[in-house]
């Protein structure tokens, strides 16, 4: 298994085995159909080519599973399954054959956080003795596990990968959301009225409409806003360009809430990071969203705010919401049972809360309410000791502000209900987390050469130049 060699990560033969692979099967196109002498050269140069391919993915396998795992969220499904779902399952049986095979105890031990997730796991899947749908029910089995397979994979990611591999990953995950939205707004053949008519249509990607997309495009902004203004240079501009592209979608698709919670989160993370010309943030971030709306990219985010049909769900909202609290009180103490509330006969008839934590109460009663509050708890306070230093701080300020966007974002939309939210959500919140812990001075691990590795003693010694440099710009 390639995560079992990580040491080959590092190794300086990287950059010639990919210059090779180039090479290589540049000339494979043009020489193994010459005649003669040029035919043999070719078919050397295939094994060759075939051999260097070998090595660089033998060596940049773990690093490259960190990028692919997250830029495949825009997938479509593929009998019942999502490539990135395939991705992610790969990585966390590379991690845990890795840790088998060399008896680590990461392998087995649990943080608080991932031990209160699982307890609400196991909460969820233990209401299968009153839950009467069965296929409800493994839907839900289905997402609770996968939130928990990303927590186990994202806590672990230090040991695989440097931090600049996962940052790749958040950015191309952004990318290739914005992208893939983008283009399907151009292919749709739909006039700018049109478009506003069928804005949930726009954009749908086939496993979520326009809403959902604008959800998973909120949790990655503040992390790209960071990495824009703090991270190395590749990083930054390929940060700044996916931040642009998150904000044109953000206008494009005109979801109300999250739109105006992504104005809302950049205003506030733009005043933390630049504590000493808030005047001049505050009227150049005014200057350029007013700038923007008056544009014809802002005209559907305008229409959207003052339209009263579109106001009108806000009131149907409401609706729900009510009934949704009914059926919390009328189930008390233990719930209806995981994702029942979706075939129960209620008024609601199917139609999901737009609430997490209602939806949560109706399906899995008062223990699963304390056992998922305990486990933000957990992942708040968490965050919260990580900020031993200004760097660190604004790092903890970014990920917090992304849990509470998350949290206000859920009270009138439907998003830790789906798979892709559940697995974006703690591959970002956790697998930041981890990074901190382990570049934290004085911790129990260090990071050695994009490895987390045991320290010997508790005073962890000096990084190497390289990651002291990386440190520093972060």
């Amino acid at each position: 298994m390639t995560l079992t060699n990580l040491e080959h990560a590092q190794r300086p033969w990287t950059l010639p085995a990919a210059v090779a692979i180039a090479v290589g099967v540049t000339l494979v196109v043009c020489l193994p159909f010459a005649p003669g002498v040029a035919g043999a050269i070719g078919l050397v140069l295939a094994v060759a080519a075939t051999g260097s391919l070998g090595l660089a993915t033998w060596a940049l396998l773990p690093q490259a599973m960190v990028v692919l795992v997250p830029a495949l969220i825009p997938s479509p499904m593929f009998a019942l399954t999502f490539a990135w779902e395939l991705a992610l399952v790969v990585l966390a049986l590379g991690l845990a054959l890795h840790g088998v095979r060399t008896r680590a105890a990461w392998t087995w031990r649990l943080g608080p956080i991932e031990a209160l997730l699982l307890a609400f796991t196991a909460w969820a899947w233990f209401t299968a003795f009153w839950s009467p749908d069965l296929r409800f029910y493994l839907l839900g089995a289905r997402r609770t596990l996968l939130g928990l397979v990303s927590l186990w994979v994202a806590y672990r990611l230090p040991r695989v990968a440097g931090r600049r591999w996962f940052d790749f990953g958040v950015i191309a995950a952004a990318s290739a959301l914005a992208v893939s939205a983008i283009l399907h707004s151009l292919t749709s053949g739909l006039s700018g009225a049109q478009a506003l008519l069928h804005r949930t249509e726009v954009t749908n990607l086939g496993w979520g409409t326009a809403n959902y997309v604008a959800t998973l495009l909120l949790l990655c902004a503040p992390s790209l806003l960071r990495l824009a203004m703090r991270a190395p240079r590749a990083e930054r501009w390929l940060a700044r360009g996916a931040f642009a592209l998150v904000a044109a979608v953000q206008l494009i698709i005109a979801s109300r809430a999250a739109s105006i919670l992504f104005l809302v989160g950049t205003l506030l993370q733009l005043l933390r990071a630049t504590r000493r010309f808030r005047v001049w943030v505050v009227l150049g971030f005014v200057a350029v969203l007013t700038t923007l709306l008056v544009s014809p990219l802002g005209f559907g985010l305008v229409s959207r705010i003052g339209n009263l049909r579109d106001l009108g769900s806000m009131t149907i909202r409401i609706w729900y919401f009510r009934e949704a609290w009914h059926r919390v009180l009328d189930n008390l103490p233990w719930g209806l049972g995981l994702f029942q509330g979706f075939s129960n006969p209620d008024r609601l008839q199917g139609i999901d809360p737009h609430n997490y934590w209602l939806l949560v109460g109706g399906d899995l009663g008062i223990p699963g309410l304390l056992l998922w509050a305990a486990v933000l708890v957990a992942l708040v306070r968490a965050w919260w000791s990580t900020r031993t230093d200004e760097a660190r701080r604004e790092q903890a300020h970014t990920v917090l502000l992304t849990i509470a966007l998350a949290n206000v974002h859920t009270l009138v939309e439907p998003t830790f209900q789906g798979n892709h939210y559940q697995f974006l959500f703690f591959w970002i919140a956790g697998g930041t987390l981890a990074y901190a812990m382990a570049e934290r001075p004085g911790g129990a691990e260090r990071r050695v050469a994009g490895v987390v590795a045991a320290a010997p003693s508790p005073v962890a010694p000096p990084p190497p130049p390289a990651i002291a440099a990386d440190r520093s710009e972060r």
